[in-house]
Order: structure tokens, then sequence, then C-alpha cells
């Protein structure tokens, strides 16, 4: 009788299966997601290239304050990174086999250069670059856990 009681009470706790229609709704909504995630962080980083890449060193200083301590030819280099990544970032496009290792380098790529503009923006107490960083590093950081981990289009 008690072991029959055990038997329930560790069923009772197992989660329930979820039914194939409910896993392939689930999918189009995560793939859904992630793509979003990853049109945004590509526009959002091929605007910020586009800045760094065109824009004259006098208007980089108003609106990059790092970038008057920097070489010109720095801020291009982080600009033509950033584009690189940002091409990378939508990869997938063109076909699975040939984007998921460069989706893959790219959003490790973007984690790291928004790990370091997360710490130059604490040391300089600007909290709402912060929280854009923070942001920035979750889509980053789910679309590198889920696109990678397992086959998701």
């Amino acid at each position: 009788m008690q072991k029959a009681a055990c038997v329930q009470a560790v069923n009772a706790t197992e989660k329930p299966a979820i039914a194939p229609r409910q896993q392939r709704v689930r999918a189009i909504w995560t793939n859904a997601m992630l793509w979003t995630f990853q049109g945004w962080l590509a526009m959002f980083y091929a605007g910020a290239s586009f800045a760094k890449l065109t824009a004259p060193p006098k208007h980089l200083a108003i609106l990059l304050g790092w970038a008057e301590h920097v070489p010109q030819s720095f801020v291009m280099a982080v600009g033509a990174i950033e584009a690189a990544l940002a091409i990378g970032m939508l990869a997938p496009i063109i076909g699975w086999a040939i984007g998921k290792p460069v989706l893959t380098y790219s959003a490790l790529g973007l984690l790291a250069i928004q790990s370091l503009v997360t710490l130059y923006h604490l040391a300089s107490f600007d909290i709402l670059a912060v929280i854009l960083n923070m942001a920035l590093m979750a889509m980053t950081a789910s679309i590198l856990m889920f696109k990678t981990a397992r086959h998701v289009a």
C-alpha cells in the first residue's frame, strides 16, 4: 500500500507530456521571438556602425563620450566590426548549414562588445546606457542559447 502511494506521489510531481501540436506552436513562437531579436540587434548595430564609420570626429565626440579619447581609426575599426557582426546575425537567412556557425560567432562577438561597453558605462555611472546594454545582452544571450543549442530555423 505504501509503495503504491509513493509511486503515485512521484508521478504526480512529474510534468505532463506536451502534445505535439503544443510543441509546434511553442516552437513557432520561440522562432518568431528569436528572429525578432536578431532583426533588432542587426538594425541597432548596423546603425551604430554606420555612425562610427561616417560621422565626423566632432560629432562622434558628442555622440560617444569615449570617441574623443581614442584615435579615429579605432572608432572606425569598432564600427567595421559591429557592421560585420550585424550582418552575421542575419546569416541564417542564407542557409542554416552556413548560417549557424556565423550566427554563433556573431552572437559571441556581440556579447563581448556588449560586456565591454557595459563595463565602460558602469565606470562612468551612465545607468540608462547600462540598462540598454543589459537588454541587448539578454537578447543576444537568448539567441545564442536557443538558436545554437538545437535546430531552430
